[in-house]
């Protein structure tokens, strides 16, 4: 981060693009003092924040932040907009959602996940790939008065984590990373599940923020949550480390038993 902050120092930028976890842990470097850009624009991209997230970015670097819906197999695929929605670039790219079965789900109601096909691709044209993301499509024309059609992300299916219940049944829980989205004084954060009944999270507070105050409220909603699924059994323990990008860079919220085994 230190040379990062160095290079984007002397090469002052006028749009600032990359990873939403590194956009905040810039803006968090801003807020510090060590760096002094003045973008015009900031694009986080590949990973979402809470809207206090976007809001600190923007406070930060006193700029415009807009979000971009990307994948590695379509770097094109939607921009946002001011009310919130991403804007399909459906010119250039078709999203169908989907849900399990494969079957389309109809505007005004959450998809399982999302298939994309990229015709603009001429070296190797995707079709109908399995992006993995639940996505919402707005069943009416978008306020901001962009025609093209709008959606929302809602996460990604392997973001809802199973549990056992103490009864053997298997209970699913919507994404967790939604009750730590709106904790103050949260920087980064990433849930993983270590064992079926075991949570184990990655905590990065903001600079101003008292670490065990952070902690103490995070592992409040957490319990909170499961136990309205009756899964007060669940354990829920702080790691040592800080959340871990993968070896793309990216930084996932949700880790689930399959993945972090």
């Amino acid at each position: 981060m230190r040379n990062l902050v160095a290079e984007l120092n002397r090469y002052r930028p006028a749009l600032l693009i990359g990873y939403a976890s590194v956009m905040a842990l810039l803006a968090a470097e801003q807020d510090a003092g060590r760096l002094h850009i003045q973008p015009v624009l900031v694009l986080p991209t590949s990973e979402g924040l809470s809207q206090d997230g976007y809001d600190r970015i923007a406070r930060a670097f006193h700029a415009k932040v807009r979000t971009v819906y990307v994948a590695t197999e379509c770097l094109f695929m939607a921009i946002g907009c001011e009310h919130g929605w991403y804007h399909v670039n459906s010119d250039w790219v078709i999203l169908e959602p989907v849900d399990a079965s494969y079957r389309p789900v109809p505007p005004g109601e959450e998809s399982h996940t999302v298939l994309v096909s990229n015709l603009a691709n001429r070296v190797q044209p995707i079709l109908r790939y399995d992006l993995g993301d639940r996505i919402l499509q707005r069943p009416d024309p978008c306020p901001c008065g962009n025609p093209l059609p709008a959606i929302r992300v809602r996460g990604r299916a392997a973001d809802i984590l199973t549990f056992p219940t103490e009864r053997g049944e298997e209970v699913a829980v919507p994404s967790l990373a939604l009750e730590i989205d709106h904790v103050p004084g949260v920087e980064l954060f990433q849930i993983v599940q270590t064992a079926p009944t075991q949570l184990r999270v990655r905590l990065h507070p903001a600079a101003d923020a008292d670490p065990s105050r952070v902690w103490r409220a995070v592992h409040s909603e957490l319990t909170k949550l499961l136990n309205e699924y009756g899964l007060g059994h669940v354990s829920v323990e702080l790691a040592a480390e800080p959340p871990v990008p993968s070896s793309a860079g990216k930084c996932r919220t949700v880790i689930p038993l399959v993945l972090s085994a």
